[in-house]
């Protein structure tokens, strides 16, 4: 089991060397505390933050991003807006969105639009598997695509 935990540590150093990051649209901080903690714990990229949806739209951050997470109660019109945007500039990054409750117009959106969708309040244990899966997956795809050392 120690090998095993070592193995996944060297893969998520490497995630950090490789400049990956988890872009987060939220209004609430707090949220933005959790996820920032758990990559920590993680040892691994970045955590990059906007308050709007919007912002993220208009100030893109240029190095690779392993996963985005939206949690700020936009209108459906808008996160639809988004959900398209976002598939067209990262075709194949993970989306999750984050909503009061589910069975909603946001829930519909967010897996119509290929992403994850989760309630409030999110768990410590649902981020970190979330991140460590997303981050993980991010660091095995880099490794098919860049050549052998």
């Amino acid at each position: 089991m120690e090998l095993l935990r070592g193995r996944n540590t060297a893969r998520m150093k490497r995630s950090a060397q490789s400049g990956l990051c988890v872009v987060m649209a939220c209004t609430d901080m707090s949220e933005a505390d959790h996820v920032r903690r758990e990559l920590l714990e993680l040892n691994t990229g970045c955590l990059v933050t906007y308050r709007r949806a919007e912002d993220l739209m208009l100030y893109a951050p240029a190095g690779k991003v392993a996963l985005v997470i939206l949690a700020t109660n936009d209108t459906p019109a808008n996160l639809s807006r988004v959900l398209q945007w976002l598939r067209n500039k990262w075709r194949r990054c993970p989306i999750a969105v984050i909503g009061n409750e589910g069975g909603n117009d946001h829930e519909v959106l967010a897996r119509q639009g290929g992403a994850f969708y989760l309630t409030r309040p999110v768990e410590p244990e649902t981020w970190s598997a979330l991140l460590a899966h997303v981050l993980r997956e991010s660091v095995e795809q880099e490794q098919l695509i860049s050549p052998k050392e």
